[in-house]
């Protein structure tokens, strides 16, 4: 399962089109005064991650199914404070390795919290969602297709979704917003106990001026996932512009790296991102390139860079999505024999 799919085409149809999906509204239980929203997206795609065949690792085409659905309630506890929650399904198709192996159509496996908000000073949330920093490597700087190298290819000194977590959201402030959380390492899935000292902060802020958006996010821990003595350090500076005529073009460099008490285990590596986009009318292309450079393991160099580049051509017709995507990956296994992966995925999602 590709994981670059965290946010889907829909977002790049949000910001880059104007899309703006409908909502079904309900009322359950005996709290008759709750509005109860049910979201979601339905998406399949058709394919093949290795169509050439190199080191014979194709598996041919196949259907994923990154379907999911979720439910939304709130209402004013008192004047001004107000009481909201969500409950989230995964990805029907997917499975979550990392983490126990969960399969991902349960609900819960995405954003699952409650929180507060006021209109005076933002909101903050509990429970199970993205870390202020993975926000932004997910979105705009991996997509389209380019998870492999800049989400989750290569040295990983960051965490993705999370348990055990309480995150602050801020207001506006003349185009100035920012995010912190804390959180604990929840282990497989958040199943209940954390991990024993094992605990990570992270901040992230973006500051838009007219049609320019730059954005950066930190993030460090102490017993990263768990192993006693491994400390994580991260950071990410980007930058995201809405071009005139249509066009527009994003960029990261991201730092990531893992500090030990035992010096071969340390480990360090930089990444970037590049992405531009243009859309005419209710058409979108977007071409995106990510590099992974040599890492640095236990002070000596790896040479296991490796690079993804991808093209993506997408529509919207009446609130689907079809698309086309075409990527190129290279690792470092192919560095010997120049080989690259060609991946190939036909799609069409529709959000409700």
């Amino acid at each position: 399962m590709e994981k670059i799919f965290k946010r889907t085409l829909l977002g790049a149809v949000i910001s880059a089109a104007a899309f703006t999906g409908t909502a079904n509204a309900a009322e359950i239980g005996i709290n008759s005064d709750f509005t109860v929203e049910a979201y979601g997206v339905a998406a399949i795609s058709v394919v093949n991650y290795n169509v050439t065949d190199n080191r014979k690792a194709s598996t041919g085409a196949v259907i994923e199914n990154e379907s999911r659905i979720g439910f939304r309630a709130g209402k004013d506890i008192i004047d001004g404070l107000n009481v909201f929650m969500q409950i989230e399904s995964g990805y029907v198709d997917n499975t979550d390795w990392g983490q126990g192996g969960n399969p991902g159509g349960v609900l819960g496996f995405r954003d699952t919290f409650v929180g507060l908000k006021g209109d005076d000073w933002g909101k903050v949330r509990f429970g199970r969602m993205l870390t202020p920093m993975y926000e932004i490597i997910d979105w705009p700087f991996s997509n389209p297709g380019l998870g492999s190298v800049f989400d989750w290819g290569g040295v990983q000194a960051t965490y993705d979704r999370q348990s055990n977590q309480i995150r602050y959201d801020s207001l506006n402030y003349g185009g100035f917003t920012f995010a912190a959380s804390v959180g604990r390492d929840s282990g497989d899935f958040g199943g209940g106990t954390a991990t024993r000292d094992s605990y990570f902060g992270g901040l992230n802020a973006k500051y838009t001026i007219s049609k320019v958006t730059f954005l950066g996010a930190v993030e460090a821990g102490n017993n990263f996932k768990g192993v006693e003595g491994d400390d994580n350090f991260a950071y990410l500076a980007g930058v995201d512009i809405a071009l005139p005529a249509g066009f527009g073009l994003s960029a990261a460099f991201k730092h990531e790296e893992i500090s030990s008490d035992t010096k071969a285990n340390e480990k360090s590596q930089d990444s970037y991102s590049i992405i531009g986009q243009y859309w005419y009318d209710n058409i979108g292309f977007k071409l995106g390139y990510a590099a992974n450079l040599d890492s640095e393991q236990g002070g000596i160099d790896m040479d296991d860079d490796a690079s993804t580049i991808s093209g993506q051509l997408m529509m919207t017709i009446n609130g689907f999505v079809p698309y086309i995507r075409v990527a190129g990956r290279k690792t470092h296994q192919d560095a010997t024999t120049n080989d690259t992966d060609l991946v190939t995925r036909v799609g069409i999602e529709y959000g409700f």
